[in-house]
């Protein structure tokens, strides 16, 4: 760390509000209601135009899918590059937020109160942990896949909840 430097900035022209890579291309949520993808260059290869009640903070990048949460409007959606729904999750959530992918492809999501995995076509879902295993206002997941567990952060930034992952 001795010798930082930085490669490459890219200019977006609007607010930046959340972040995936994959495939060597970003994926940039921009405000509520537009996502972009860009190469490493810099040059926006798509943009794709969706419906978020809330700034799209929350992204997943994932087999040219994008995966986002709508907090507002208590939902996770997929839609392709060109911007078609694959498919959404409205199940019961409260305030869906952070969300990674597990080696499979299922989206796993934090909801509030809950973590919740989801399969990649959308229509299988299960609750993984809950308020029974102490967790309230969660905000952020990160998932090992290497490893099958992941962290879960409530949104004070104070604890951190290590959880392994088992399919049935």
């Amino acid at each position: 760390m001795e010798n930082e430097t930085v490669n490459k900035t890219i200019i977006l022209h609007k607010i930046c509000c959340g972040l995936s890579f994959s495939n060597n291309s970003l994926v940039v949520g921009l405000r509520h209601d537009e996502i972009h993808i860009v190469d490493l260059e810099g040059n926006t290869l798509k943009s794709i135009h969706v419906q978020s009640k809330s700034n799209l903070y929350h992204l997943v990048y994932l087999d040219n899918r994008v995966i986002y949460s709508d907090i507002v409007g208590r939902t996770v959606s997929c839609v392709d590059e060109s911007g078609t729904q694959i498919w959404e999750y409205t199940h019961d959530l409260a305030v869906p937020r952070g969300l990674c992918s597990d080696t499979y492809g299922n989206i796993i999501i934090v909801d509030y109160c809950s973590v919740i995995v989801i399969s990649k076509d959308g229509k299988d879902s299960k609750t993984l942990l809950g308020r029974e295993e102490g967790l309230e206002q969660m905000n952020y997941i990160c998932f090992e896949n290497d490893e099958s567990y992941g962290i879960v952060c409530d949104s004070k930034g104070f604890t951190l909840t290590k959880f392994n992952l088992t399919y049935e």
